[in-house]
This record gives structure tokens, C-alpha cells and sequence, in this order.
């Protein structure tokens, strides 16, 4: 499924203490559910986790919450990694952002047997995020 431009993006909050390096350390905005996958895939940037992997979920409200997960490492980030005009982030590793979004996003893909690349990522970055 597309995401239509009109659907709202979040505002975010970012720690910036360390330059270069924003962490996200709780939802921009509070997703409403039902929360779906709206569109996934892969980036063409390459990379040792094979790319840039991103998923878009869109609550019940028509808000997108656009996620990726980082090319080198496969860590779970919040924003876009291709529009340089908008943030983007790590998720703290322990912080509420983390839990919840590994649990949503795993859960949604593993409902739908179209998402198997997605569920992979999610399993990794789970592990990542366990070790942080």
C-alpha cells in the first residue's frame, strides 16, 4: 500500500547530546490502532545487511511512523534515510520507543506471510537491541 502525502508525520524529539548521533527516546506521537504496515522494502544503497531496510506503519488516525533499519548495522531507526529534508534517528536501545516498535513491527509481520525480509530485519534488530 502507498502512503498518501497527506498523511501526517510526527513531529520528533531527539537527544542530541552527542553530535552526529540522535537517539529518539519516545514516540513522536502516540500510534493509535489499529496499526498496519503501509509499504516495506529494500533501498538500492547496499551495505553489509544487504541495504537499508525501511517500513512505513500508519495508525488508525492516518498517522505514518516511518522506520528503517541502519544499512552497517541492522539497528531499528525512526525517520527516512533517503529525504535529507526530514530527521531521523536511533531508537535508544532500552528505551519504551525500542520495546514497543520491535514488538509492533514484529507482530504485524509475522500476521501476514507477505512480510518474511521484514520479520527477518525485526529478528536482527531485536538481537542488536538485546546486546546494547
Amino acid at each position: 500500500m502507498e502512503i498518501a502525502d497527506s498523511l501526517q508525520l510526527p513531529t520528533m524529539s531527539l537527544d542530541t547530546s552527542l553530535p552526529y548521533y540522535p537517539e529518539l527516546t519516545d514516540w513522536p506521537h502516540e500510534p493509535v490502532r489499529p496499526i498496519q504496515i503501509a509499504d516495506c522494502g529494500w533501498y538500492r544503497d547496499g551495505g553489509p545487511q544487504g541495504g537499508t531496510y525501511y517500513a512505513d506503519l500508519v495508525d488508525s488516525e492516518g498517522n505514518r511512523f516511518p522506520f528503517f533499519f541502519d544499512r552497517f548495522l541492522g539497528r531499528l531507526c525512526f525517520g527516512s534515510a533517503t529525504e535529507p529534508d526530514r530527521d531521523a534517528a536511533f531508537l535508544r536501545p532500552g528505551s519504551r520507543v525500542e520495546q514497543e516498535s520491535i514488538a509492533l513491527i514484529e507482530t504485524l509481520a509475522q500476521n501476514s506471510p507477505q512480510f518474511p525480509d521484514l520479520l527477518g530485519k525485526i529478528r536482527h534488530a531485536k538481537v542488536w537491541a538485546a546486546s546494547a
